[in-house]
């Protein structure tokens, strides 16, 4: 049985970076990919006490997150897959997109979790050396070894 690794994706600069790492351990290594992004209900993205605003646009909205997680793991895979990687894909909905990360790795029998330091929703408002999601991660513990890339100085 072949290993696995996962790179969770939010189609953040520093989430292609990771990939580009974790892409080329996995081609060196014989590793199969699984390349996942993890989008958060539309309730949690625009909250309830606004939700009343949104209303007319919720399914719209919806559909844009959906969107944005397909094309996030699907510019992944394309350039898993020009490398003669085996890739899968997965979108999953979920709150907790820390929870859906470690999951996902126990579930899929990952080896390995790649993922980059800070991604789309580090702010600049917020200052921290690791990204809140990877933080979180880290703290559950994961079922796995996680590799954190940092960015380029």
């Amino acid at each position: 049985m072949a290993k696995k690794i996962l790179i969770p994706t939010d189609g953040s600069e520093a989430a292609e970076k990771a990939a580009e790492f974790a892409m080329e351990n996995a081609h060196q290594c014989g590793y199969e990919i699984i390349c996942m992004s993890v989008i958060r209900p539309v309730e949690a993205v625009i909250g309830n006490s606004l939700e009343f605003l949104f209303v007319e646009k919720k399914d719209s909205i919806a559909r844009e997150l959906l969107e944005a997680g397909k094309r996030a793991v699907k510019s992944i895979a394309d350039k898993a897959s020009k490398k003669g990687l085996a890739v899968k894909t997965l979108v999953i909905e979920s709150e907790q997109i820390e929870k859906a990360i470690a999951e996902t790795a126990k579930k899929e029998g990952v080896h390995q979790i790649y993922l980059g330091m800070h991604g789309e929703s580090c702010s600049l408002l917020v200052s921290s050396e690791v990204g809140s999601v990877t933080r979180r991660l880290l703290a559950l513990p994961p079922p796995c070894p996680v590799t954190v890339i940092p960015p380029e100085k």
